[in-house]
């Protein structure tokens, strides 16, 4: 049997399975109801006796005659029937169905048993019905309507089609309908349009089509699946319905209900749409983002001065330098006058503060307005969420009232809600701008901290260091300026050069000596995630000459924990060209075992917060006991940093750690010193 009869033969046993069946024994006078012939009435199985009386209950009271008639005439006749009528169930549902009868006679010709199927055709006749009605809506309807084969080529069209579309009957005829197409929906519109009816024989949506002429209009279009009684699809009838009009009228509404008609930007409106959207979904999301506020300062002034329309074009002229500074997830809005305001989301701080020195900056130099040069610049008030405000009204006021604040401050700044934050916020900023420069003045240096080994008595080790050196700030600590290097992504260029410049120190060093030492080096987690660091270094120690061995890379617990799985691959291919490996800090943070066997790691460095108070603190001294206990059982090397008295080092010695760094065996060295203390 083909793929095609199959399904032919599948679908009329779902049709049977479908009909109810009865049965009337003449020479008894019993009358029998399937399940289904029960459910087509609204009752449940058995739920009363069957009978000849009740079945003409159920019949609408006007085909009561015509159905007692039909089976009357059929059994004076002796052939079967078949008849359309009206049923009420016990719920009083009107349904249409389908009766068919036949009848069994004996060898006198007698008819001894009337067998019958009742079959639920509502469904259909309601089809029927549309089809007739659509027939007359085809004919007058002022819509343009087209009617395809189930191979949705067009089989006819209306005059309003012929008017609305500028296609004649004779142009479309066999044509498929997307002719008109203009391209407006995408493969996922198309996909669900189709899924739609399919399933539920209709769809509707706007859309925008093509006229013959080339010209775009818009319809709300309907579109219906017409079957017959076996599901087959006969036709497909399109509905158009032109809203051309209404919508460019819609259109201009929102325009002027959303946005501001000098600059088109947002107006406060949307912007608190956005900003209460935005809420929700950090809500969900854990985000965070920031509401600027910002006043254009001495706009009162060009105004005055040189007119409103030099002040409308001077607004103009900063929507557009703001639509070009602002990253493309952040919304900019003008409330009103000289007023701007931004929502920014933002990953780390510093990225709100370099945001608002942006536009600070971008006013700098005079702006030119009918030949004039105006002088102007910004005031800019700074909010947060979810710290200074839950709800678009709190976070907006409290950005307005930071705005005032600069404005206080002599204008042409910005300032935080929150008076530490701005505090921290303009150091780091500051930070930010001269590590920048550090970084193209190359003002950083290294310095070099000997490791000490117990059992060899003498140092096998150095770690380098970074330092630097502001002129105007000082000296600055480097847990001060890498996290500000991470959150800017400079860390991968001071990383770089700290690794080059070490390996650059080692060679130095170990040519002054007749027994090479290693060096370690601090790798942050922001190195790990460059794809290109497994090629770096393997160039920079080919470059160098160093052997692989001699080079450790430290990395804090806390950086490997943010994304094991891709530390734990890039860290085994690093092990792979010889490079130890060293967890940093060990103890204050995860200390998990799980990681620890899955890290190809050579060395543990106890954090010097369980060294500071070895000698008077016997918790201090179990967990740093425990540490070197459970490294030896993992065979990993162990280094105790901060070790600053005797007492200290003897019992590190005596809980058998391998190695100690801190002030009690040297400070930080310069490469000249180093050299020294190593002669």
């Amino acid at each position: 049997m083909n793929r095609k009869n199959l399904i032919k033969n599948l679908n009329e046993a779902q049709e049977i399975a479908k009909l109810g069946h009865w049965k009337l024994d003449l020479v008894t006078n019993q009358l029998f109801w399937s399940d289904e012939t029960y459910r087509i009435f609204g009752l449940l199985p058995n739920e009363i006796k069957p009978s000849y009386e009740n079945f003409l209950n159920f019949i609408h009271t006007q085909d009561r005659p015509l159905v007692d008639e039909a089976y009357t005439k059929s059994l004076k006749d002796k052939k079967p029937y078949s008849i359309i009528h009206r049923i009420i169930t016990k719920d009083q549902k009107l349904k249409y169905v389908e009766e068919r009868c036949v009848h069994k006679l004996d060898d006198d010709g007698n008819v001894t048993k009337s067998i019958g199927t009742v079959h639920d055709i509502t469904e259909r006749i309601k089809y029927e019905k549309e089809l007739e009605i659509a027939s007359n809506v085809f004919k007058y309807s002022s819509d343009g309507i087209v009617i395809t084969d189930k191979s949705n080529k067009i089989v006819s069209v209306n005059r309003s089609f012929e008017k609305l579309t500028g296609y004649s009957k004779e142009e479309v005829i066999g044509k498929d309908p997307k002719l008109s197409g203009s391209g407006w929906g995408d493969k996922k519109f198309y996909q669900e349009m189709w899924d739609s009816i399919n399933q539920h024989d209709f769809w509707r949506s706007e859309i925008w089509d093509r006229k013959k002429d080339g010209s775009l209009y818009a319809i709300e279009q309907t579109i219906i699946c017409v079957r017959d009684k076996n599901r087959e699809i006969i036709n497909y009838i399109g509905i158009s319905h032109d809203i051309t009009e209404a919508k460019n009228r819609e259109k201009e509404i929102h325009k002027l209900a959303f946005y501001d008609f000098l600059t088109g930007l947002p107006n406060t409106q949307l912007f608190k749409q956005e900003v209460e959207a935005y809420i929700k979904s950090a809500n969900y999301n854990k985000e965070t983002f920031g509401i600027l506020f910002l006043d254009l300062d001495n706009f009162k002034w060009v105004n005055d001065s040189l007119g409103h329309q030099a002040g409308d074009l001077l607004l103009i002229e900063m929507a557009a330098k703001l639509k070009a500074i602002i990253s493309e997830d952040s919304i900019l809005s003008r409330p009103g006058g000289d007023e701007f305001v931004i929502l920014a989301p933002y990953e780390n701080l510093l990225s709100i503060s370099q945001l608002a020195n942006t536009i600070l900056n971008s006013v700098k130099d005079p702006i030119k307005i009918q030949g004039r040069d105006v002088n102007v610049s910004w005031s800019i008030g700074i909010s947060l969420y979810p710290q200074n405000g839950a709800n678009y009204n709190d976070l907006l006021k409290n950005a307005d009232a930071a705005m005032y604040e600069a404005k206080k401050r002599g204008k042409s700044t910005f300032k935080y809600f929150n008076d530490a934050m701005n505090k921290d916020a303009l150091y780091r900023l500051e930070l930010d701008t001269k590590l920048r420069q550090a970084i193209t003045n190359n003002s950083f240096f290294l310095n070099y901290q000997p490791k000490y080994s117990f059992m060899l008595n003498k140092t096998t080790g150095v770690e380098a260091l970074i330092r630097w050196i502001d002129k105007d700030l000082g000296f600055i600590a480097p847990d001060k300026f890498i996290p500000i290097a991470e959150e800017s992504n400079y860390i991968n260029k001071i990383g770089s050069w700290v690794i080059k410049q070490a390996l650059s120190d080692l060679k130095i060093i170990n040519s002054k000596l007749t027994t090479p030492i290693s060096i370690s080096i601090n790798v942050s987690g922001k190195q790990l995630d460059e794809p290109s660091f497994y090629d770096e270094v393997n160039l920079l120690l080919q470059e160098s000459g160093i052997e692989p061995s001699l080079v450790e890379f430290e990395i804090t617990e806390t950086s490997i924990m943010q994304n094991i799985d891709k530390v734990v691959d890039i860290l085994k291919k690093i092990k792979m060209l010889g490079v130890k490996i060293s967890i940093d800090d060990f103890g204050t943070g995860y200390s998990s075992m799980s990681y620890l066997k899955k890290l190809p790691i050579d060395t543990l460095k106890i954090d010097r917060e369980f060294i500071k108070e070895l000698e008077s603190d016997e918790d201090s001294k179990s967990i740093t006991g425990a540490i070197i206990a459970l490294s030896k059982s993992l065979k990993l090397t162990t280094v105790a940093e901060g070790v600053e008295n005797e007492e200290q080092r003897l019992i590190l010695g005596e809980k058998n750690c391998d190695m100690m760094q801190g002030y009690l065996y040297s400070k930080p060295l310069s490469l000249e010193d180093l050299l020294k203390f190593l002669s």
